[in-house]
């Protein structure tokens, strides 16, 4: 099926040649990215949660969704040159994705039920549970680390922009957030596996999710609308990859929940920093006027898009530049002070360097990125690389009959942000694959030292109760042996 997949990618080029203005790349993208949903390995489907309905469909909110609203509103349907020059780029990015989605689909496994539940003490706390616990309270200790060293007053007074300077330098006691989430995602999978089997879950496990849940809202003060949406995004995918299916019509009804708040957040944080009473006012009015079709965020994305395309920024000094920064961009800034810019920071001081130096940044999307190191082949190398390596591959992992649930957990929440790193670039992509491998070891290590303790106290009460099983066992009256 990939063979037919990658033939299907001429269609585009045809297209276009026929109908042109744009129309032809247009259509040969939505080709592209219901390509993977049709050749699936396990027939034909279309859900939201599938792996190759989910990640073409992230690739085309990141990429394709206002392009083609703009068709769609347009007199005679069609794109201006710079808007198809860009349609062209994120032709050749869908092209990456159906070819790397295709080749990777795989048939859903039965989880192994008697592996991952404890049947017969349902109620007990696993060695697991207190490794996943044991990362989230670390997580939240780096968080509060990070919230002391700033001031918690002056996070909550401060604008949106000032919020992302003060964690600047300071990205190992951030990374937190993402230890935080993993913990999350695990007590939820735990609780549904449990009840799959109709069998109930420890008290624990809901009473450490709500803490880590509200810390996580924490976030939406903060004006961070992602951390919440990843979160609930990570939970759904681990069920999905479980076999506990959700209802389409939840699904439907959370991303609509999920855009208003996603508009009503983008409407209080223009208002952040002064005060409650005005951030609720502006994001009821930006409700009230705003249209929910325009997505600002999917807009801006675009335009970056369509700038890279047609005005090629010299911000690289040669071609991969921004791939291997991306490495070297991993080495923590207080041990390497003048290490190198990543492409997206490079950008922003290219196209606004005052608003860079506000704290403001634009998303850079992986596409774009591509084109910039290798152009159109540049492209589609780095969305298939995405594609494959960094979401198909965890939510196969995830679904695997005897993947234990931690590396479910660590699979689920690394392809949680196909969306948000389509958007994006490998520096962003790197770094939450290693904080979340982090958090995947640290839970693994845990999980071992609560298990040798466990040994070692079970070892220490057996020897306490042998001498005294031994001492009854003695038969006191036996004369003693006659003298020589």
């Amino acid at each position: 099926m990939t063979l037919v997949v990658a033939a299907l990618a001429a269609a585009g080029p045809i297209l276009e040649g026929a109908l042109g203005e744009g129309r032809g790349w247009t259509i040969g993208l939505l080709l592209m990215l219901v390509a993977p949903s049709l050749a699936r390995a396990g027939g034909p489907r279309f859900h939201p949660m599938d792996p190759e309905t989910y990640i073409p469909g992230c690739y085309f909110l990141s990429t394709g969704y206002t392009p083609l609203l703009g068709i769609l509103k347009s007199a005679n349907f069609s794109l201006s040159s710079r808007d198809a020059a860009a349609m062209q780029l994120a032709y050749a990015g869908a092209i990456g994705c159906a070819l790397a989605c295709t080749a990777l689909s795989r048939v859903w496994e039965r989880p192994n039920v008697e592996r991952m539940v404890p049947l017969r003490s349902p109620r007990a706390i696993l060695d697991q549970d207190w490794g996943a616990i044991a990362v989230g309270v670390v997580g939240l200790a780096l968080v509060g680390a990070w919230l002391a060293s700033v001031g918690l007053g002056r996070i909550l007074t401060v604008d949106y922009g000032q919020t992302h300077l003060e964690e600047d330098g300071k990205g190992l006691l951030t990374s937190g957030w993402y230890l935080i989430r993993f913990a999350l995602v695990y007590c939820f999978l735990r609780v549904v596996s449990l009840r799959k089997v109709g069998l109930p879950a420890p008290k624990v496990l809901f009473l450490v999710g709500a803490c880590l849940l509200g810390s996580l809202l924490f976030q939406t003060m903060m004006g961070r609308r992602g951390p919440l949406v990843w979160a609930a995004l990570s939970i759904v995918l681990a069920f999905h990859a479980y076999g506990f299916q959700l209802r389409r019509l939840w699904l439907a009804v959370g991303v609509v929940g999920a855009l208003f708040y996603g508009v009503a957040l983008e409407g209080a944080r223009a208002q952040q920093g002064r005060g409650f009473d005005a951030q609720i006012a502006s994001a009821i009015m930006h409700l009230e006027q705003k249209d929910l079709l325009e997505v600002n965020e999917f807009e801006r994305v675009y335009d970056n898009v369509v700038i890279v395309a047609n005005d090629r920024p010299p911000i690289l000094d040669y071609p991969g530049e921004s791939w291997l920064n991306a490495v070297l961009i991993l080495i923590p800034k207080p041990i390497w002070s003048e290490r190198p810019l990543a492409v997206s920071q490079r950008y922003v001081n290219w196209i606004a360097p005052d608003f860079a130096r506000h704290g403001g940044g634009f998303a850079m999307n992986a596409a774009a990125e591509g084109f910039l190191n290798l152009g159109l082949l540049g492209a589609g190398i780095e969305v298939a690389v995405f594609c494959g390596l960094f979401f198909m591959h965890p939510l196969n992992v995830a679904a695997g009959r005897d993947t234990p649930m931690l590396v479910r957990t660590g699979g689920a929440c690394l392809a949680s942000f196909a969306y948000n790193q389509f958007r994006g670039e490998l520096t962003g992509l790197l770094k939450i694959t290693v904080s979340l491998g982090i958090a995947l070891l640290g839970a693994l290590l845990f999980t071992s030292v609560v298990r040798r303790l466990r040994r070692g106290v079970s070892l220490l009460g057996l020897a306490r109760h042998r001498p005294l099983r031994n001492l009854r066992s003695t038969r006191l009256d036996q004369p003693s042996a006659p003298g020589g």
